[in-house]
């Protein structure tokens, strides 16, 4: 689905677009990233994460944990974060678990990025010498 699309639909995966969606301040930019215009906002990323990580918790051992992702999948309140966010839905579903304080850590880049405190470009160069530091050098 487009980026265009998605900016049409009201209630999509559950969540009202109009309100989620990222609020910079300031017109839109064409050179603005795809996130800024068609995400969701940073407490709504972490509210849905935080009902995934909840179900999974609440869930862990009652049934295969592939079966808990495949009703996770289908459940119409996470469709869209999981259209819009498919690799984020991938590390928060593994079953080897989901380190949270990395998420806080990257929606805070994001932050700075809508804030323009940093551009994109930026950001990316200290989360890869971050995470570079944090598990190469270990």
């Amino acid at each position: 689905m487009s980026s265009n699309k998605k900016r049409g639909a009201s209630n999509v995966g559950g969540y009202d677009s109009s309100i989620k969606k990222v609020n910079t301040g300031g017109s839109q930019s064409s050179e603005q990233p795809d996130f800024l215009s068609d995400g969701l906002d940073n407490k709504a990323i972490c509210d849905i994460v935080q009902d995934i990580m909840v179900i999974i918790h609440d869930n862990k051992g009652a049934v295969p944990h592939t079966v808990l992702v495949n009703n996770i999948s289908g459940n119409d309140k996470f469709k869209f974060f999981i259209e819009r966010y498919p690799m984020l839905f991938d590390m928060v579903t593994k079953e080897t678990g989901f380190e949270y304080s990395s998420l806080e850590y990257f929606l805070s880049m994001r932050d700075e990025i809508i804030k323009q405190r940093i551009t994109s470009e930026e950001a990316s160069k200290q989360v890869g010498q971050v995470w570079f530091d944090k598990y190469y050098k270990k």
